[in-house]
This record gives C-alpha cells, structure tokens and sequence, in this order.
C-alpha cells in the first residue's frame, strides 16, 4: 500500500482520527524505514493524546535518523509535557544545532530554560527565534497549518507567541523595560491576546512602571477589546429586593486551591455570618487538593467553572441570583475576569487578588482600605473605592509553622524571602548601604530562582556594584520548610515598590521586625497596612534616607529586637492581622452598603 499523506490527513481534517490513525499505523508496520509516515503517525499520536504511542514514533525515527531535526523537536515537546525539562532541552539544542533557522526549536527551547531557571540563555533563545519566520508549514511538525485567528495572520499570532514569553523571562531577569517593549510588541501583532494583555497590566501594576494615568488607560483598554462580548450580552437587572435580606454573595477565582491568596481568603470563608450572607464560590480549579476540600466547607453552594465559556458561566452566576459577585483574582494568571464584563450580578467588586484597577467599566468597586489608599492617594481606579476600616485582609498563620526563637548574640543578618523580581535596582542600593552601615552585618535572601547558579551570580554581581562583598550574601532556594530561616533572620527588608504581602505577614509571625517604605499607591503601601494592623507604625519609613535608618537603628538596638521576638507573634494573633471574624464583619457591612446604595438608585458607596 502505497503511503498517501494527504489522504490521511483530510481524514484528521473530517474528524476521523482514529481511522487515520489506523490507516497509517497499519502502513508504518510494514514500512518501518518510511519517515514521513512515521512523522505522520507520531502527530495523529499526540493529536489523540496518546503521548507514550507518540513518543514512540519519535524514538523509532531518532534510531533509523538520529539527526531529524522534527523529530528531535516532538520529541522534546513530549519530554516537556512530562515536565522532563532537561531531556527536553537536549533534544530541542540538537534540533537547532541541526537545523539553525529551526525558530520553533528555539522557541521551545526558550521555554524549557526558562523552567531550568537559565534564563539569560532563555532570552538568547527567544531572541534566535525572533529572527527568522516559523515553518509553520512544515508537515513533520504540524497535522493543519496553523491558521489565522480573528484576522490575524498566523505568522503574527505565533510571533506575538514568542515575544509575550520573552516578555515573561525578561521580568524575571528584571529588564523591566524590554519586558513592556515587548508585551506592547505582542499585543500590536495580536490585539485580541487576552493572556498578553493580562501580563503587560501585570507589569505595569506590580512594577510601578507607569504614570497613575498610563496605568488606567491601559487596563481600560483591555476592557474595551475583551469585554466587547459581555457588553453587548449584558444581563439587566431591577432595583427590587429588601435592604435586610439574606444577601448572596458570589466569590470567583482560579486559587481556590493551595495558593498563597487563600493564606488571606480563607479566614474571611470560614467566619462569615450564614445567617447574613449565602456564599456562592465560582472555582476555575483544574487540580482540586486538600485546601480546595477545606474552601469548600466554608461555602454554601460550589461551583466548578472549568470548561465553562465565558458567557456560560456569566449565565450561571445571573441564574444563582448573586447580589454581589466579588472578583479574587483581577489580571492573574487564568482569572475569569471577563465573566464580569456581562454584568452577571447587580453589584460586582474586586478584592484581594490583584494590587490594581481592573479597568471594567462593570465594576464598581475596589475593595481597600485606608492605609493602601489615603485620602490623597495618586491611584486612579475605574472603580469607586470603597476603603475598610480596618486591614483590608486577614492572615491564616501556617498550622505548621516552626516556634518563634530567641537567637543568640550574633552579627545582625537581614534578610528578605521576596521574589527577586521585586529587587529593585533602587532596592539593591538601599539594602548595600544598610549593609555598609552596619559593619559584620549579612543579608540573607530565600526564593525559588536562587536555585539557579546564574541567579545567584546575578544578585552578587548586582551588590558587588555597590561595594559589597559575595560573602556577605547567603543566597538561599525556595524549601517547603522555608519558614524556619527566620530562625536566622533579624530584621525583614521589605522591598519597593513591590511590597510584600504573604512575606511581611510570615515574617511578622515568625518573631522577626519588618522594615517598609511607604510609596503613593496600594502596590507599595501593602507594607503599611499590614505593620499599622499589629501596632508597628514606627518601621513604617517615609522616605529612602528613612528607610536606611529605620533598618540600621534597629540593628543597633538588641534589647528592642529581643522584645520583638518574644512578643510579636502573640502581638499579631491579638491584632486585627489574624481577625477573621472582623474582617468577615466588616466585608458584611461593606456588601450591605453596597447593596442598599444599589437599590437607593445610587452610583458607588465611598
């Protein structure tokens, strides 16, 4: 039997994939030496989902053609869907190596060394990518031609592919800057991008990379493209209802699960008031765990969203009846925030989830409080802001969480377990001159990209600029135990404008004093919040020279230091830091003003 790949590939095209399947593994028998076949079958193979058959084929074509450039390229895609990083970092150099123009190749090995935390050499692959077009017509790689999508040209879809994920690694190297050139690049090549879209706002907002009013039009500018669909599927909804009724309240989020927003979302779930409010929970969960289970016997009604379009979930929501549907995750990663476009639910607000406008003009509030934005605060917001009289969130200590202890006399060691992103060049001067402030003195920092050799060489590059010593560094990995490194920290260095927010509040459990610097917006004024709530306003710093000294006044005070850790963690248990009831109290009575300002024909509650 003659091989007939285009036969075989309008029966893919017509949906008989099994047929093709069987037709062409049928041929690949008793044809073993036939690669085109081979390449075929290993498709239909991962088209199917059957990735061991495809791998396989893949396998079988590297033996009888060890240099197949397409091949060693599914091979190492499969490699990289079993999460097999390294393998599939191997096969896709030696597909580059045998092909060099091979950009898909070089995508992918991007993607792979971004995973290998090599993210310098990341970049350089993205890069080689970028200089020559895809083959996006290569048979070997592809079942169908990619094709356009809403218009766009498929050459530019996957451009805008590659330059939103060296986007992705250009933030994390903080390159700042190339990280939004190249955002803004993707989005001008393909404007409907949600995803891109999504992290340029990212960015921006957690960043502080643009003006109050640049950052505003931005995020309105996403609700203009991708809510178009909800506007014009609006639901309506009448001003009836009692001012005192039961209110349904409807939570959505993709973090439903073990995340670190549910250390601040879960005790305001178990402690609201049933008899007050229905809790209705919108889950975009693909992987339920154990926190998942714990949410969801906190809630009335539970609802999965996975799989759900937009406006099928927009449906559901409006059949529920919610009077106020609250947004947790605003421009995160998988956020259904498109949902809220379509007016689902009277009263809709953002909480908790995102540091920034989400630009909707369907959303009416932005739930905060009055340290994260003052009365004077330079935040523009499409959303009225509805400021809590107390802490905005609430923390849920980690039931394992190692005991405070009182460290022996030793040389002061700060330290910061922040994402390196967050350091700042600004940051990294202002922690070198604490550190020559304070002679003997070592700074210690724990996060996941510290894995890397390379991270860690970038960091003592960073501080060596600023005339300080590698040994003065302990540069540490993220651990699942990484709680107990408090033990070796004395102060907490929190930094800018990106303050910390599940890291200050760890910190403050752990016994150990933060230091923070009050910017002008909710992104770098978490810090704050969170020090003001447990009654340590005096390491709140006003200013850089500020901040210096806070940091090194308290290096010298051991006596005040010693106090801290004996006494902060049951400070802060005390404090309305860990008051769930409160928080859910106050998140009752701002519902209940929201409400009744809706039924009053009102705009937004202040």
């Amino acid at each position: 039997m003659a091989f007939d790949d285009a036969a075989l590939r309008e029966l893919v095209r017509a949906g008989r994939v099994e047929e093709a399947r069987a037709r062409c593994h049928d041929h690949c028998r008793d044809h073993p030496d036939d690669l085109e076949a081979w390449h075929l079958l290993g498709l239909i193979h991962g088209r199917l989902g059957d990735y061991p058959a495809a791998a396989a084929c893949y396998d079988h074509l590297l033996e009888i053609a060890p240099g197949d450039a397409a091949a060693l390229y599914n091979r190492g895609r499969l490699h990289g869907l079993e999460g097999r990083w390294h393998e599939a970092a191997g096969c896709l150099r030696a597909a580059t190596r045998q092909r060099p123009e091979f950009s898909e190749a070089w995508a992918g090995l991007g993607n792979m060394l971004y995973n290998l935390l090599e993210l310098r050499a990341s970049e350089a692959a993205f890069r080689k990518a970028l200089d020559t077009p895809p083959a996006l017509g290569d048979s070997r790689c592809y079942l169908e031609p990619p094709a356009e999508r809403n218009g766009v040209p498929a050459t530019h879809v996957w451009r805008a592919h590659v330059l939103s994920s060296l986007g992705r690694t250009q933030r994390k190297l903080g390159l700042l800057d190339a990280a939004l050139d190249s955002f803004q690049q993707a989005l001008r090549l393909r404007p409907d991008d949600a995803v891109t879209h999504a992290n340029l706002l990212f960015l921006m907002s957690y960043h502080v990379l643009c003006s109050p009013g640049a950052t505003l039009a931005a995020h309105e500018a996403w609700d203009k493209v991708h809510g178009a669909a909800g506007r014009a599927g609006r639901f309506s909804h009448e001003r009836t209802g009692e001012a005192g009724k039961r209110l349904k309240i409807g939570y959505v989020s993709p973090h439903l699960c073990r995340h670190v927003v549910n250390f601040f979302f879960e005790p305001l779930l178990a402690h609201h008031d049933h008899e007050a409010v229905e809790v209705y929970c919108y889950a975009e969960v693909r992987h339920p765990d154990a926190v998942t289970a714990r949410l969801q016997s906190h809630a009335d009604h539970w609802r999965s969203t996975v799989g759900m379009s937009d406006a099928q979930v927009a449906a559901m929501i409006h059949s529920d009846g919610i009077d106020i549907l609250i947004d947790l995750a605003g421009h995160t990663t998988s956020s259904r925030l498109k949902v809220f476009t379509y007016k689902p639910a009277p009263v809709q607000a953002t909480y908790l989830g995102y540091c920034n406008t989400t630009g909707l003009e369907a959303m009416d509030y932005w739930i905060t409080d009055e340290n994260l934005h003052p009365a004077d605060t330079g935040e523009l917001a499409a959303e009225t802001l509805y400021r809590l009289p107390r802490c905005w969130l609430c923390y849920r200590p980690d039931a394992h969480a190692p005991p405070v202890t009182v460290p022996p006399a030793r040389p002061v060691t700060f330290g910061s377990l922040n994402d390196l992103s967050k350091m700042s060049p600004q940051v990294v001067a202002l922690w070198s001159d604490i550190l020559r402030s304070v002679p003997d003195s070592r700074l210690l920092l724990k996060t996941w990209l510290l894995a890397s050799g390379e991270s860690r060489d970038r960091v003592r590059e960073q501080f060596a600029a600023h005339g300080i010593e590698a040994g003065r560094l302990e540069l540490l990995p993220q651990t699942e135990d990484y709680l107990g490194v408090y033990h070796d920290i004395d102060i907490a260095l929190d930094p800018f404008p990106r303050t910390g927010g599940a890291t200050t509040a760890d910190a403050l459990w752990m016994g150990v004093p933060v230091v923070t610097l009050a910017g002008r917006r909710y992104i770098d004024r978490q810090g704050v919040s969170l020090l003001r709530a447990v009654g340590l306003d005096e390491l709140v710093a006003t200013s850089h020279r500020d901040y210096v000294d806070k940091a090194v006044a308290l290096a010298q005070d051991a006596e005040r230091r010693r106090a801290l850790r004996a006494t902060q963690r049951e400070r802060m248990a005390a404090s309305p830091l860990c008051d769930g009831r409160g928080l859910a109290r106050a998140l009752e009575t701002a519902y209940r003003d929201m409400w009744r300002n809706w039924l009053e024909g009102g705009e937004h509650a202040g």
